[in-house]
């Protein structure tokens, strides 16, 4: 059966005000598009309608951070489940060629996935953002009951050129790729084995807290709570499973730190070579920067 070749293509934040999100995340040093509006079908084969949420977005070279908000509350949002869990990461999307196709394989290996559900939404083009376009993606989610260490998708991309306009790749804090993301949950064992089912490949174990799956160019942190405690010392997560953050890649990490600190960040230290800053920093977020 042919094997897939996965990434890491974005994570995305629940936030309880867009507003706040976006402002916060631009004083860590993110360039934000302006707010997209989505649109989709609720379940695979139906009908693309409104849906009440919105986003906006860090685009990088190599994968993009989305910061997603509740815009109508009187139509349809997956967001409101989102939020009555906890405010911080919960997608985590790996990006996939054919949609098609990945459901088959994973679905072979697993039988943790749902078939392809169509997801759009018109987006901000331009370097002044005057005209509009439109943003198609094919997803294919993992089935929450089975998979409950966040919302998994996996996303094949219609348009690219919609998004990664050059305009918006550069980043005051020297960000430039999706690096990683940590889930922390209450039984490290039993989440790799779904996780081994889905993505095809074993994990690297450090002890009896820590598996880390290496996909290439990205990590996926498995971690207990006494794991989270060598990874991210001092952080409580607020329920379990708790997606507790990501990590992007940046040009320079000393400039990187010299910018945060400026900004009055506390920085913190990762036991690899990278920084982190707690989670009331970025909206229940524990967000890292690695050098690229």
């Amino acid at each position: 059966m042919t094997e897939l070749d996965l990434a890491l293509d974005h994570v995305g934040v629940a936030v309880s005000t867009l507003e706040l999100a976006h402002d916060t995340y631009r004083k860590l040093g993110f360039t934000l598009t302006a707010r997209s509006i989505h649109s989709g079908s609720r379940e695979p084969g139906g009908l693309v309608v409104p849906w009440g949420s919105g986003n906006h977005c860090a685009m990088f070279e190599q994968g993009y951070l989305e910061l997603i908000g509740i815009t109508d509350p009187d139509l349809y949002t997956s967001v409101s489940g989102l939020l009555d869990m906890y405010q911080g990461t919960h997608i985590i999307a790996l990006g996939v060629a054919d949609s098609e196709q990945a459901f088959e394989v994973i679905n072979a290996r697993s039988g943790l996935v749902q078939p392809a559900a169509k997801l759009e939404r018109m987006a901000p083009f331009g370097p002044n953002n005057s005209e509009q376009r439109l943003a198609q993606f094919r997803n294919v989610h993992t089935i929450r009951e089975k998979v409950p260490e966040g919302r998994m998708i996996y996303i094949q991309h219609l348009t690219r050129d919609v998004l990664w306009q050059p305009h918006l790749l550069n980043h005051p804090n020297g960000a430039v790729a999706m690096a990683e993301t940590a889930v922390c949950v209450p039984d490290r064992d039993a989440t790799c084995e779904r996780y081994t089912a889905m993505f095809g490949v074993e994990p690297t174990l450090h002890g009896a807290d820590i598996a880390v799956y290496d996909l290439g160019n990205t990590k996926i942190y498995v971690l207990n709570e006494a794991g989270l405690g060598k990874w991210a010392p001092g952080v409580t997560p607020p329920t379990l499973p708790w997606v507790a953050g990501f990590g992007v890649r940046v040009k320079d990490l000393p400039a990187t730190q010299a910018y945060l600190e400026g900004q009055g960040f506390e920085i913190n230290k990762h036991p690899y070579p990278a920084i982190w800053l707690k989670p009331d920093a970025g909206l229940g977020v524990v967000l890292s920067f690695i050098q690229a």
